[in-house]
């Protein structure tokens, strides 16, 4: 399953809600997605989707993740999931804060059948509404940023052991201090100003792991290798 960042999730919606008659139980939530997904209908999409709230602004930036819906691939299955337990619903960028249309319980799984690629699919928070299922978009507030744009900000914790060590990142997002646990290791990306501090724990003694950080594609640090207990703690200077 490839897994799409929560951002782009949430970043679809193009029209207001619709007068059809929303779906009120799981069963029929999935119906009327498959249906949109099958027939390609933006109009049948946008009707399960909660927009209150969006600019124009918003609804054009999100427009064209609507796509990544409509896959010539058969659907093999969707299906209602609980969030994951680091699920953020709430992102500083571009100038912007993002936050849901309406807080989201849980995520609709979409999975297509395998392509040369591997298998593809991703899930989409939702919300239950006045007792009607809807597809979660995003609303922006503009925070007055008059600095610089923001660039993408990678790290990477690789190494034997990986999967079991404990990663606090601190970050600045268009002026905003940000902090966040984070429970992948691989290629965690976000936008922000620079990193301010990654401090990576292990409590295992067959740890041998390497943190390395980028900005905008070009690598600014790389540890010495961890090995065993004990932590990697990078600051900025």
């Amino acid at each position: 399953m490839q897994s799409l960042l929560p951002i782009l999730a949430f970043l679809f919606g193009i029209i207001p809600l619709s007068t059809w008659a929303q779906p009120s139980s799981p069963t029929e939530f999935i119906a009327s997605l498959r249906t949109a997904i099958q027939e390609k209908s933006l109009e049948k999409l946008n009707a399960i989707t909660y927009t209150l709230g969006m600019s124009d602004s918003d609804k054009k930036q999100a427009a064209s993740v609507q796509q990544m819906f409509f896959s010539d691939t058969e659907i093999t299955g969707i299906s209602l999931e609980p969030l994951p337990a680091d699920f953020q619903s709430v992102y500083i960028m571009g100038g912007k804060k993002l936050e849901p249309t309406y807080l989201p319980i849980g995520q609709i799984k979409i999975e297509y059948k395998k392509t040369a690629n591997g298998p593809l699919g991703f899930s989409v928070p939702y919300a239950i509404v006045g007792g009607h299922y809807f597809l979660i978009s995003s609303k922006s507030t503009d925070l007055g940023w008059k600095g610089p744009p923001d660039k993408t900000l990678f790290f990477n914790v690789m190494g034997q052991g990986q999967d079991k060590v404990q990663i606090t990142a601190k970050w600045n997002a268009s002026g905003v201090e940000q902090e966040r646990i984070f429970k992948e290791t691989s290629n965690m990306g976000f936008l922000g100003q620079y990193v301010e501090q990654i401090i990576v724990t292990s409590a295992n003694d067959d740890t041998d792991v390497t943190l390395t950080i980028s900005e905008s594609g070009k690598e600014i640090y790389r540890s010495q290798p961890l090995k065993g207990k004990g932590t990697i703690e990078y600051k900025k200077s």
